[in-house]
């Protein structure tokens, strides 16, 4: 807690009028900000959290307001080590895009809030949750700007260049988005073999044959008969 001291001291310094503090007859009024005061010349403060106070200072010579000063003490900035913007890798126009705050502190900031604008344009109020969806509604290159808010004020601000690419089309133009080799059907497909004209000739048997079979034999034999008794 010592640097907090010193930063106090640091303040009060700076708020201290030597002309005032050498009267014995002057009064003094100091407010720390955080729901303490003090009516010492010279007091000692040690503030108990974190946050952005002002040091309020009054000084009164024979009960009159002579001087009054005051001093800002920011104890979150000295606390931040890292602000960035977490993004895809690739972004589409029309589609929901997530954004998101890298905030890297040395100790937990509980009252942090984050403001995101895009082209300078807000994207709503300010928010506890580190993530934010928005959707770019155009292709194009876009400024995102974050703001980190404690209470009211801005305590670290980082900006990043989106690019946005169009949208991918999925129909094939010269196809009308069907697949040129698929008709419904298959091509070499008619319902029947593409080698089947006609029906299949049945197989004939071993006994059979193209010359009429023993019908003819018993023909043969018969002509024969009559030529040798004709001889006679």
């Amino acid at each position: 807690m010592d640097w907090k001291i010193r930063n106090v001291w640091a303040v009060l310094c700076c708020l201290s009028s030597p002309l005032v503090l050498a009267n014995d007859s002057s009064g003094y009024f100091w407010d720390f900000g955080d729901g303490t005061v003090s009516y010492l010349a010279e007091p000692e403060h040690q503030y108990e959290a974190a946050g952005i106070y002002t040091v309020k200072r009054e000084v009164y010579q024979n009960g009159v307001l002579v001087d009054k000063s005051e001093k800002v003490v920011d104890l979150v900035t000295p606390k931040i080590v890292e602000l960035d913007i977490t993004l895809p890798q690739s972004i589409t126009e029309k589609e929901q895009t997530q954004l998101t705050a890298k905030f890297i502190t040395s100790e937990p900031l509980e009252a942090i809030r984050y403001q995101w604008y895009v082209d300078e344009q807000s994207l709503g109020d300010a928010l506890s949750d580190p993530v934010i969806t928005h959707v770019f509604s155009d292709a194009g290159t876009y400024v995102v700007t974050l703001n980190v808010l404690w209470e009211q004020t801005t305590v670290r601000s980082f900006e990043v260049n989106v690019v946005v690419e169009e949208q991918n089309d999925n129909t094939d133009p010269d196809n009308g988005g069907k697949d040129p080799g698929d008709g419904g059907t298959d091509p070499g497909d008619g319902g029947t073999d593409p080698d089947d004209g006609k029906s299949e000739t049945p197989n004939k048997s071993p006994d059979q044959s193209d010359g009429g079979g023993s019908w003819g034999i018993v023909s043969l034999l018969g002509l024969l008969f009559l030529a040798i008794r004709r001889r006679r």
